[in-house]
């Protein structure tokens, strides 16, 4: 604020005046005598946690600690417009558990703390494990490294008493001792369905968003609920055509199917979401205007009808091609049409 030429000069003045606050770092001249470092290199291991493991895929058969902290980046820069409005870029909101401070729970497995065999067989990484970005802004906090630590320095007793690679370590025989010390590795039962629906409960062919190979840009979200399983995906109001979610199946029967849609509506939703269904020779396109709300006490809307074939793969298309607001793909129903349920 006072040294950088991109700052107004009038900027600069008014808080170089103001120096450095006189109660801190009085030691050190009133400066702080070392960086606060947020995120810091980190090794490319046996497993990489993501995203997708804190919040879509949840449970590992590995697991040496059981976390909470959400998801919680904060900007990488900020970048100021000729108007004079301002762009911040990097961060994430934390996604939590309705009415709880903390997020969803996840497991992180042993094989996150074990680097790859080939490259050294007696180093456990605690704090700089095998992470991403995004994975890390909520590993990062002193609880979970604390569980990280106990747990790294058991399987390095135990790999050194038995003259063994720590990547030989058999997991029963660590897990045994982890729960020997109360050690907490399950996920509470029903821990994901409080603001959830389970997608099994519903008639026909039900498609979670987890079941869609997603392209391009969609980002996870429990915002609005009731949602179907873990939540749902949003294109985060791109509209460029890039972000595309594409479910495969067969159908067990051939005919006429009713196509519904669940979504969170609302007025910031777009109105021309196109969805494409292609089943052999039959395509049928839908445009849907996910502003309008769903019918009452249902979690679905119907979008169309689409000819299904037994005999060939039926492949349905989710797109943000030149949408006018938020797409969001929580999931899709086909209903035979003979079918009352």
């Amino acid at each position: 604020m006072t040294t950088d030429p991109a700052v107004p000069e009038s900027t600069r003045k008014h808080y170089a005046r103001l120096g450095l606050c006189k109660d801190e770092f009085a030691k050190y001249g009133h400066f702080s005598p070392q960086l606060y470092v947020r995120e810091g290199r980190r090794m490319k291991g046996m497993y990489v946690v993501s995203q997708k493991d804190i919040l879509v895929d949840q449970e590992k058969e590995d697991p040496i600690v059981v976390s909470s902290f959400p998801i919680d980046s904060h900007d990488c820069q900020r970048i100021a417009l000729r108007d004079g409005g301002v762009i911040n870029e990097g961060t994430i909101f934390p996604v939590r558990m309705k009415g709880k401070r903390h997020g969803y729970p996840y497991h992180i497995p042993y094989r996150a703390i074990l680097p790859m065999p080939s490259e050294c067989s007696n180093l456990l990484v605690p704090v700089a494990l095998s992470c991403t970005h995004v994975a890390i802004s909520s590993i990062r906090v002193e609880p979970t490294w604390m569980i990280l630590g106990q747990s790294a320095g058991i399987a390095a007793a135990m790999a050194a008493d038995k003259d063994a690679a720590v990547q030989e370590l058999a997991y029963p025989e660590l897990r045994e001792r982890l729960v020997g010390q109360k050690q907490v590795l399950e996920i509470p039962e029903g821990i994901f369905s409080q603001d959830s629906i389970d997608v099994s409960k519903f008639a026909g062919i039900v498609l979670d968003d987890e079941m869609a190979k997603l392209s391009g840009i969609w980002k996870h979200s429990t915002n609005f609920s009731p949602h179907l399983g873990r939540g749902y995906v949003h294109d985060d109001k791109i509209a460029d055509g890039g972000s595309q979610a594409t479910f495969r199946f067969t159908a067990s029967e051939s005919g006429k199917y009713e196509v519904r849609m669940a979504y969170s509506a609302h007025p910031t939703r777009a109105t021309n979401v196109p969805v494409s269904v292609t089943s052999g020779s039959s395509e049928t396109k839908f445009t849907v205007d996910q502003t309008q709300t769903l019918p009452t006490g249902k979690l679905f809307r119907r979008v169309g009808v689409a000819d299904l074939t037994d005999s060939a793969e039926t492949v349905i298309t989710v797109t943000n091609s030149g949408t006018d607001g938020f797409v969001i793909l929580d999931a899709l129903q086909l209903v035979p049409l003979a079918s009352e349920k």
